[in-house]
């Protein structure tokens, strides 16, 4: 049987710490691939406004990949529209690859805040999470908030993972680039000239 590891996120953008990520979720666990999945609107984002758009999304995290063999990306999310839920793609994910087992990659801080997703206890039925550990956030009091609702059987969904540490994020990333700093090595190559040749996040004025 497959088994497919699902990251979803806004990749906005995609950075080395979401490829780290991934690659050593993929290697300690053995997916067979790794679909990277951009949402469209996460519906915890709706007020931000600095988004770049989902075309530019979608194609930095093709340019992200392409040099990984077992990492795919899908753009499921754009082509549904509207609001992104994971348990809604996750079904939809479940007929496309009716005998595969799905797992979703989240790094450890989202695992904290996972009791407050949408349709949770469905969702923990149907897949397993692969918790990347982060420094700084403790994957525990999430699990405690999941077992105190549901079970001690959801517990038993959460795989913890260690990863590599890194401090690089989207925020960081964007904030660099409003300020006219660079952001060698914090994206892929391919990545950093795509931001720069579109002039995202106000870097048309800054020189690779």
């Amino acid at each position: 049987m497959e088994r497919l590891a699902i990251m979803g996120g806004t990749f906005d953008p995609i950075h080395m710490g979401h490829l780290r990520m991934a690659h050593a979720v993929q290697r300690q666990l053995e997916f067979d691939k790794v679909v990277f999945l951009p949402a469209y609107i996460p519906p915890h984002k709706q007020k931000r406004s600095d988004f770049a758009s989902w075309q530019d999304r979608l194609a930095m995290v093709k340019l992200a990949i392409q040099e990984y063999e077992d990492f795919v990306v899908s753009s499921l999310e754009f082509d549904r529209g509207g609001l992104s839920y994971t348990y809604d793609t996750v079904n939809v994910m479940q007929e496309m690859w009716p005998d595969a087992d799905i797992y979703l990659i989240i790094g450890e801080d989202s695992l904290t805040q996972l009791y407050t997703w949408y349709r949770v206890q469905d969702l923990l039925r149907l897949v397993y999470f692969a918790a990347a550990e982060r420094p700084g956030y403790e994957g525990e009091a999430g699990v405690e908030r999941l077992t105190k609702a549901y079970g001690s059987w959801a517990a038993e969904k959460i795989i913890h993972v260690e990863v590599p540490e890194t401090a690089i994020s989207s925020t960081e990333i964007r904030k660099r680039l409003r300020d006219g700093k660079p952001i060698r090595g914090m994206a892929p190559l391919a990545v950093e000239r795509y931001i720069f040749e579109h002039g995202l996040y106000r870097a048309e004025t800054l020189k690779l």
